[in-house]
């Protein structure tokens, strides 16, 4: 059985109003998109800015209310369930958003900001939270040292990896990533692309990775679906995206792609 599966989503945004206050125009950012993400499988989204594929994505965890369509999360109405139920199926569903600067809380320390989802959710004591924070940060590549230090104090790729280890934090099946290397350096985006491969490995995490770089996807990706206007324009394979791709659209985002990904940094 599929972990989540999403079948004729849709959503339409206010664009326009009258003098009344009325809307008058509406922008359909998403129109019938419908997929499937079976357990440790990483899905990619791609296409170009605006497409809307982050609004997939948060449609997907419900953060976005969808107009149309069904999801289905490890055999659950996603779009049915009550917000004390909700609140649960979201300890199994977690994101992982494109700036970490402004996803974490410049007031709160690391140890606060990662430990945030248990006290939520679990509330267990701050022993034991402190306890899980460590070995998350240890984790993820930065280790008890920076457990008193505040955003501020700490790198984009640094935060990005914060920020990872809180999405870890309850033990989620899924991941929903949404552009996570975008807001990095370049020279920093292949160790946290690694990272994010050696943890869905380790851990059987599923990833459904929002992102308008096909020269990432390869590295990280099983299956690839490209958006264009709203709409699914083509799905498949790595390999068939990228050794045939079907569709003129998809074959203009290949030819886009400046430099190859150093096969180095490749699964």
């Amino acid at each position: 059985m599929s972990l989540l599966e999403v079948a004729g989503l849709s959503k339409s945004f206010p664009a326009g109003r009258d003098l009344l206050g009325r809307r008058t125009r509406w922008t359909h950012a998403v129109h019938d998109v419908s997929f499937t993400l079976d357990p440790g499988e990483c899905l990619a989204v791609v296409g170009e800015s605006g497409a809307g594929k982050s609004t997939v994505g948060r449609m997907a965890l419900r953060l976005i209310e969808a107009d149309t369509g069904t999801i289905m999360f490890d055999g659950e109405d996603v779009r049915a369930a009550d917000p004390a139920r909700l609140r649960a199926m979201r300890r199994g569903m977690q994101m992982i958003f494109q700036d970490p600067h402004s996803s974490l809380d410049p007031r709160m320390s690391i140890l606060d900001a990662v430990a945030e989802p248990l006290i939520v959710h679990s509330g267990i004591d701050r022993g034991s939270r402190t306890r899980t924070v460590t070995a998350l940060l240890d984790k993820v590549g930065i280790g008890p040292r920076h457990l008193a230090k505040y955003p501020a104090e700490l790198s984009g790729g640094q935060l990005q990896r914060v920020a990872i280890a809180r999405a870890l934090a309850l033990k989620p099946k899924l991941i929903v990533c949404d552009e996570p290397v975008a807001a990095l350096d370049v020279s920093v985006r292949s160790q946290v692309l690694n990272l994010l491969g050696d943890l869905q490995q380790e851990l059987g995490l599923a990833y459904l990775f929002v992102c308008h770089d096909l020269a990432l996807i390869e590295v990280i990706a099983d299956r690839v679906l490209v958006m264009a206007g709203g709409r699914v324009v083509e799905s498949g394979t790595v390999e068939q995206i990228y050794g045939d791709p079907r569709q003129e659209y998809t074959r203009k985002l290949l030819a886009a792609i400046p430099v190859p990904v150093p096969r180095s940094v490749r699964r």
